[in-house]
């Protein structure tokens, strides 16, 4: 189940063997997390009315305002409830009034619920900043490995309307603040002045377009807009092109819970270079053609890619990445399995 986002879209929609079911909570369009809280009651209505016609053999939820609703519908009908807590209330600086709500959703949660984390350092962190004990199992993100698997560079490239005669750092995902996009451009713009052969793609942009345009003005005053490519969003259907194209995928974010950019690059067997924090420490490793760069360190993150760019240790590289792809990479199906183990028995996994 999901809210609405969109008018034209079905109430129901069978897609690869699952119902995917829209309800209405608030206008049918997208809304800020912050936005959503509003017409919680509205989507508590409307999940109760669909649990009640329906026998589920458990709820998985994911986001604090759909572990509430995974609650509600536990209590009702009795179906097992298993929680995804993929970020933190507590993480954030601002303390509004929906931010202290989610922090204190979550800690009930914790209280309450099987939690899944996503990553070691993602479980040790729950329990460091909640101070609670959870009943808490590490289940890491899923891969469609039938999608995100190594491809031809050239054709993906080209795909992407980019020159397959130059070497290129790919980024993909959220343009957020947060996801170390503005470090990156400073730091590819250090790397720039010995490197100007090596272009930067930029694959997202769900932040809106005022974000791309203050980052395309960006580029423009770091003199590097003749090299920087805003690609936007691309389906999720073709996103291992953005992965098959690049010679190196970069990970800037100031925190990850675990990184699902990095797990779907190293299932493509592309080199990562990412920041040491979170569950990224868990997927980006040198054995696997990786490195760690110190987040927001602009002057690191620029001598880390010029080394890995280096042609000899970019071929060496790219031959780990290829021969460990497969190391910590699970389809989704086995995943799911994992997931239902936990709901439905709180079984060791």
């Amino acid at each position: 189940m999901t809210r609405r986002q969109s008018p034209g879209l079905p109430d129901r929609e069978r897609t690869d063997g699952f119902d995917v079911i829209r309800i209405d909570a608030g206008p049918p369009k997208t809304l800020r997390n912050d936005e959503v809280a509003e017409f919680f009651p509205e989507a508590r209505d409307a999940v109760l009315k669909l649990a009640d016609k329906r026998a589920y053999r458990f709820v998985s939820s994911h986001y604090w305002l759909s572990g509430i609703l995974g609650e509600t519908v536990r209590h009702e009908t009795g179906a097992p409830h298993v929680h995804t807590l993929h970020s933190h209330g507590i993480e954030r600086k601002k303390r509004d009034p929906v931010t202290l709500e989610r922090i204190e959703a979550e800690r009930r949660l914790l209280s309450s619920t099987p939690i899944i984390a996503l990553s070691k350092a993602h479980i040790a962190l729950i329990r460091q900043r909640y101070g609670v004990e959870a009943n808490v199992y590490v289940i890491p993100a899923g891969v469609d490995t039938q999608r995100f698997r190594p491809g031809e560079r050239s054709g993906a490239l080209h795909a992407l309307g980019l020159a397959s005669s130059k070497r290129w750092i790919g980024y993909v995902g959220r343009l957020a603040k947060e996801k170390g996009i503005e470090d990156l451009l400073h730091a590819f713009s250090l790397l720039h002045i010995q490197r100007p052969d090596v272009g930067l793609f930029v694959v997202g942009g769900s932040s809106g377009r005022a974000r791309i345009a203050y980052l395309a003005e960006l580029a423009e005053r770091l003199h590097i807009a003749d090299v920087v490519r805003f690609i936007g969003p691309i389906e999720n259907l073709n996103a291992a092109w953005a992965f098959q194209g690049a010679d190196v995928i970069a990970v800037p974010s100031h925190y990850e819970a675990f990184g699902l950019v990095a797990l779907e690059a190293r299932a493509c067997g592309v080199p990562i270079i990412s920041s040491d924090v979170g569950g990224l420490r868990d997927l980006v490793a040198q054995e696997s053609g990786g490195a760690r760069v110190p987040p927001r360190d602009r002057t690191a993150w620029a001598r880390a890619l010029a080394e890995v760019l280096r042609p000899d240790e970019l071929r060496r590289r790219k031959d780990l990445a290829i021969q460990y792809r497969g190391d910590e990479v699970y389809p989704w199906s086995t995943i799911a399995k994992r997931i239902a183990s936990v709901a439905l028995s709180g079984a060791d996994v």
